[in-house]
């Protein structure tokens, strides 16, 4: 069975030291894609930022170190991550904020403190496990930022020689994110199995269906 294909059990506390131990070293290039992150955060001035499926904290500990955050918020569904968060970035004190909760659940956005200047994603936008979610979701991560705010994302993705049912194509993001109000589409990075693109939000105007 595909790696991809199983239920991760989130739940489980030696399941989440487990995959904490190994996530860098199963995908080392992960390093790249946390300096993609870093270089256009650096960019923005001081950003109000929510990273969506902050898992241990790794991206987060990374961009703090790096760039001029003014606030970092954290959003995992799993206790056991954001503990692991809490004790990776102790040091950052009150410029983080941790949330529980599923993105897959209504209202799941609601106590963020909304709006933000960027939404972030390393691996998490998959979890959906079925892409017919994907659309929903892009749109509520729009209500979250501010106009012209950034969303960045880094996923898997299907290819020529790869298809599951719960990725998208870098085209199909593209096209996905256009139809629910975002424009300014760009890939930064691809590098083996994934992918790193941001686009702004527009918001749908009255012409929009």
């Amino acid at each position: 069975m595909n790696e991809n294909t199983v239920p991760h059990d989130y739940f489980n506390k030696e399941y989440v030291l487990d995959w904490a131990a190994r996530a860098d070293a199963k995908r080392s290039f992960r390093i790249q894609f946390f300096d993609a992150f870093a270089s256009e955060l650096s960019n923005l001035s001081s950003p109000k930022a929510l990273e969506i499926g902050s898992g241990p904290g790794f991206l987060a500990e990374y961009v703090l170190n790096r760039c001029v955050i003014e606030a970092y918020h954290l959003f995992d569904f799993s206790p056991h991550m954001l503990e692991l968060s809490r004790q990776r970035l102790a040091a950052f004190g009150g410029k983080i904020r941790q949330h529980q909760g599923s993105f897959l659940e209504e209202g799941w956005w609601t106590g963020l403190s909304a709006p933000f200047d960027v939404v972030i994603s390393m691996q998490s936008i998959h979890e959906t496990r079925d892409a017919a979610r994907n659309p929903r979701l892009y749109q509520e991560i729009g209500g979250l930022l501010k106009n012209e705010g950034l969303i960045l994302v880094a996923d898997l993705v299907n290819s020529e020689t790869k298809n599951e049912k719960h990725f998208l194509t870098l085209r199909e993001h593209q096209e996905v994110l256009h139809n629910v109000g975002f424009d300014s589409f760009r890939q930064i990075l691809e590098v083996g199995e994934l992918a790193m693109f941001g686009a702004r939000w527009r918001g749908k105007n009255d012409g929009d269906k």
